[in-house]
């Protein structure tokens, strides 16, 4: 039997990568549903290759084009639009896997309900677990929902601990390339543009998150993922700039030991990985030669260089409330920043004053957390006028 996936958020780049390793290997797996936002000929060319049983559209203005394009194609594939219609997707009984590759908190509902539904889940947003992640990970439990982490560093980790889970740990390492302004002159940081903070040295990924690449927030994300995945306190998690991003994550072992994962950057191995695990399949992607690699560096984070890591660094240490705040506060800043409205060093700014202003209070249910969500990304937008 096949394992049916739901692919959402198929035309970014968690989408069409997992596409890439499910095309070397039709025998074992079917899309049975694809799900993205707007980009139309993409989602197009996927239902054309793989026809799906269903492809959902966020963006209801595209429904007629897409619906007259597949019957163009006499494709039989159902059109659903809409997060209820979404979320029964996801539950539908004959769904095996999901793939959550939704950016930002947009894709916390829908990873949510692959969760109650007991499905197996490749995660690949960091919001579900920052926003929320001991309620997520007691809801995995509670339904027998088996989360994989395909952040490249956490499933390093996850590769990395074998079965030696949580056996004389003493920390875990992350493992983070800098982004492009590891080298920038700080003097120079005031006139930073858009384009420059896109560009970034080793990954290709989305704008916002190669923005929270460059201000190394997705680092401080990635630390309270791996705290709740893992079960570890932010005191045993420690991040270390390495340029070329050639080992993505170390574990430490208490007899002295340290395990590392080392791969090429591609976002195919870790999706493989948690496509057939247990198991392990073909990414199509080889392997380092370690012969031509040059030399690996490893260096300290530096605060002035990177003040929205040890910001998120602390939130992650006080928990409660803080990490949905700053999670809602950087989406807000980081968008403002891709429209233009502020420069890159005021990202930071909109971020710790937001926190500043927020009283940190217990989380006890889902709807604490899009409450409170929903009042930092107002109080966001307020700090924001004082930038413009």
């Amino acid at each position: 039997m096949k394992e049916n996936l739901v692919i959402l958020g198929s035309t970014g780049s968690i989408g069409t990568n997992t596409l890439e390793v499910v095309s070397k290997h039709t025998d074992k797996y079917k899309v049975f549903a694809l799900s993205a936002h707007s980009s139309v000929d993409l989602l197009l060319s996927q239902c054309q290759e793989f026809e799906p049983n269903f492809v959902h559209i966020s963006d209801s203005i595209h429904l007629k084009r897409i619906k007259t394009s597949l019957e163009k194609l006499n494709l039989s594939t159902q059109i659903i639009s809409g997060s209820s219609e979404l979320n029964e997707l996801v539950a539908n009984e004959k769904v095996d896997t999901v793939v959550c590759g939704i950016s930002g908190s947009a894709g916390l509902e829908s990873s949510l309900q692959a969760v109650k539904s007991g499905k197996k889940i490749l995660l690949a947003n960091k919001e579900p677990l920052v926003m929320c992640g001991s309620l997520f990970m007691e809801m995995a439990a509670k339904y027998k929902s088996k989360i994989l982490p395909v952040d490249s560093e956490h499933n390093a980790l996850h590769q990395c601990f074998s079965k030696n889970e949580n056996k004389l740990i003493s920390k875990i390492i992350l493992t983070a390339s800098g982004g492009p302004f590891l080298n920038t002159p700080l003097k120079e940081f005031k006139n930073i543009t858009l384009p420059e903070a896109l560009k970034h040295p080793t990954w290709v990924m989305g704008p916002k998150i190669s923005i929270d690449s460059a201000t190394m927030m997705n680092k401080g994300l990635e630390i309270i993922e791996a705290m709740h995945l893992f079960s570890f306190k932010a005191k045993q998690i420690e991040v270390m700039i390495h340029p070329q991003s050639v080992v993505h994550s170390m574990v430490c072992y208490g007899d002295g030991s340290i395990i590392a994962q080392l791969s090429q950057n591609d976002m195919k191995i870790p999706i493989s990985y948690c496509l057939g695990w247990p198991k392990r399949i073909n990414s199509g992607v080889g392997s380092l030669n370690l012969i031509n690699q040059p030399p690996l560096n490893f260096l300290e984070v530096s605060k002035d260089r990177y003040p929205c890591f040890f910001l998120a660094k602390n939130v992650a240490e006080e928990g409660d409330s803080l990490p949905i705040v700053m999670n809602a506060a950087n989406e807000i800043a980081v968008e403002a920043f891709l429209n233009g409205k502020v420069k890159f060093k005021n990202i930071h700014s909109v971020i710790e004053d937001v926190i500043t202003s927020h009283n940190k209070q217990k989380i006890r249910s889902i709807e604490d957390v899009f409450e409170i969500d929903k009042i930092s990304r107002n109080d966001a937008m307020d700090q924001l006028k004082r930038y413009n």
